[in-house]
């Protein structure tokens, strides 16, 4: 890693969140002597294990992060789901300290209306979609059924959002949608894509990026099961993504490491949406057998000028969820005889049912894996 000419030897680096990415950054950070630190409501949090400093405060208490904020020289987001109020602090608070990404970019990301806009300003194919609220319930809208009706902010995992087949339906929707008036949802239209993919990208201060190229995904219950490095796509594809994500980072004025998602449709790409962090589909950069997502984003945030060179190779990714977590170490650590195997736990308290604990990595293609492999 190039320093720049900026003196960031002592960098103190700061994290809204303390989840496996957040501790997945640490483990970038403090062999690079930057300190280390993180500020979430959670107690005995990943990030803590991982030796970050950690400040217990709930968002929205802004006299406890302005004097988090104090010890800090950069702060940067493991967690995109900050409330707005927060962010809009935040953002009066750059001419004190640097703060990367931008907090607009988490505004944008955390608002699937906004998203979508912002998308098409720029030129993008998306799905379909309307803004739903108590004022525009009776509206037409104008999309084919099936639709999928998303709650505008802070869901994930396919969390706060249903399915609606036909007019019975979304009336039964709309019956218990706006218990507070206060409501509001996203409506879109249901894409029958072949693959989705995902590009992981980092930009740095400079405004270079450096990008590995598409990523093919695969989901069980809205979950992400599998990442397959490089994507199985024809190669106009891939760059037509790639020149997407750069341009969205671009118009963003990001700095770091994002994760945007898209769907394959019969060779044409819609995006879906992206998230201004380092992204669970480029968890397989941390044994690719080159720089790490979460290295790239510790670097540009520190001030830092890219690398030079940067050729992943091929590489899966298989989360390891709370379902039957005993079960799934048993068959991951017998995985570990072969060294082409990687895990990665995050030291969670405890196993739920559709949580993330972990993933594995396996440095290969797909038809050399061990076939317990996806048994996880």
């Amino acid at each position: 890693m190039t320093n720049s000419s900026k003196d960031n030897q002592n960098l103190k680096i700061g994290v809204l969140g303390s989840g496996q990415l957040g501790q997945m950054m640490c483990l970038e950070a403090l062999p690079l002597g930057y300190d280390f630190f993180c500020y979430s409501p959670d107690k005995d949090s990943p990030s803590e294990k991982a030796g970050a400093v950690a400040t217990v405060g709930f968002y929205e208490d802004l006299a406890s992060l302005k004097i988090f904020l104090s010890k800090i020289d950069v702060l940067s987001f493991e967690f995109e789901n900050i409330p707005k109020s927060t962010l809009e602090y935040l953002e009066s608070q750059t001419k004190q300290i640097q703060i990367f990404p931008p907090p607009k970019a988490l505004v944008i990301a955390q608002d699937r209306y906004l998203e979508k806009t912002h998308f098409r300003k720029l030129g993008f194919r998306t799905a379909s979609f309307f803004h739903l609220t108590e004022n525009t319930s009776k509206i037409e809208i104008n999309i084919p059924y099936p639709w999928i009706i998303k709650t505008l902010r802070f869901g994930y995992d396919g969390k706060g959002q249903v399915k609606v087949n036909d007019v019975s339906e979304y009336k039964n929707f709309l019956d218990r949608a706006f218990a507070s008036g206060n409501e509001e949802y996203l409506v879109e239209e249901v894409i029958p894509f072949q693959k989705e993919i995902s590009i992981i990208l980092t930009r740095f201060q400079n405004g270079e990026i450096v990008c590995y190229g598409a990523v093919e995904n695969e989901h069980k219950n809205h979950i992400l099961d599998l990442s397959i490095y490089p994507a199985r796509i024809p190669t106009g594809l891939n760059l037509e993504a790639t020149e997407m994500a750069c341009k969205l980072a671009e118009s963003l004025d990001y700095v770091g490491t994002m994760g945007v998602e898209f769907f394959l449709k019969e060779n044409h790409i819609y995006l879906n949406e992206f998230a201004p962090r380092p992204h669970n589909t480029g968890h397989f950069t941390q044994d690719c057998q080159s720089f790490s997502q979460f290295h790239l984003h510790v670097s540009a945030i520190s001030g830092n000028l890219p690398p030079t060179d940067v050729r992943p190779k091929p590489t899966l990714m298989k989360n390891i969820l709370g379902n039957e977590y005993k079960e799934s170490l048993v068959i991951a650590r017998s995985l570990l005889k072969d060294d082409r195997y990687q895990l990665h736990l995050y030291g969670k308290k405890d196993a739920k049912i559709g949580r993330k604990m972990g993933h594995i990595n396996f440095k290969g293609n797909l038809e050399e894996v061990n076939p317990r492999f996806h048994d996880l």
